[in-house]
């Protein structure tokens, strides 16, 4: 059992946070995806949590990872067990129905940069360092960056990143769409805040249909994509939510979500 002072959660309202103990070196032990996992699971659990903010606890550091001493006796076991946990736990963190934001407060690399690519939207401070280059490892990414950033970044930034072990500043990550906006570091959690309340605007099963459509764009074929879009706008049409949503904007105030538990 993971322990538990590896991850500070607290809700306030809608938003659920959870803050990534890094240690003094700002690495992970094995046992952190797990705990992130049970992390996510409560997050998903709560009730009326409609947006989940993940930041590094220390001032300068989001997080650079895994410790490299996990690796250095190379037990091909043990790396499957850890790398089917990684994707466990990822998988978890992308199919949060809510709006998920990495609040990248200081460098990340490696296996936290694969992490804050898992959420919705990733906002860093000014001076945040990111980079993946498990190679100089001897290693590959363990938790889908191979198959993520070139979707995100294109071919060419991600074989920069990975294969030359290039270090970009937050700046030329929001140029190359890594990052989505760069803060002052202490403006970055609150900036976050302010990004998760805009979605709340939008009923939360609408927000969840369309981050499936959005995950389906990037996996499968786009006319398979275009009969998904109809499958799911048939799901949410003469819902309750659906019909307050119209009866709010012709009426000019806020809606009432039914689904919103808050």
């Amino acid at each position: 059992m993971p322990d538990p002072d590896m991850i500070a959660f607290s809700e306030d309202g809608r938003i659920a946070t959870i803050s990534l103990d890094n240690g003094q070196d700002g690495h992970w032990s094995p046992d952190f995806p797990e705990a992130l996992e049970m992390a996510l699971r409560t997050a998903m659990k709560a009730s009326g949590v409609r947006a989940l903010i993940l930041t590094g606890e220390a001032d300068s550091v989001f997080s650079h990872g895994l410790a490299p001493d996990v690796f250095a006796v190379g037990s091909k076991v043990e790396a499957a067990v850890l790398a089917r946990q990684c994707a466990k736990t990822f998988s978890l963190l992308r199919q949060f129905k809510g709006v998920s934001i990495a609040a990248i407060n200081g460098d990340v690399s490696d296996l936290a940069l694969e992490c804050a690519v898992c959420c919705d939207f990733r906002i860093a401070a000014h001076d945040a360092i990111l980079s993946i280059s498990p190679g100089r490892y001897g290693l590959t990414p363990l938790a889908g960056a191979t198959q993520l950033l070139p979707r995100l970044i294109g071919e060419v930034w991600a074989k920069r990143l990975m294969l030359c072990g290039e270090r970009i500043d937050a700046k030329r990550a929001q140029h190359v769409g890594l990052v989505d906006e760069v803060a002052d570091q202490e403006s970055v959690y609150p900036l976050a805040i302010e990004w998760a309340k805009r979605t709340f605007a939008h009923s939360p099963d609408a927000t969840h249909a369309t981050k499936q459509l959005i995950e389906h764009a990037r996996m499968r074929p786009l006319e398979t994509g275009f009969a998904a879009e109809r499958d799911w706008l048939s799901a949410v049409l003469g819902t309750p939510d659906q019909l307050e949503g119209v009866a709010a904007v012709l009426e000019k105030r806020d809606a009432r979500w039914q689904s919103d538990k808050s």
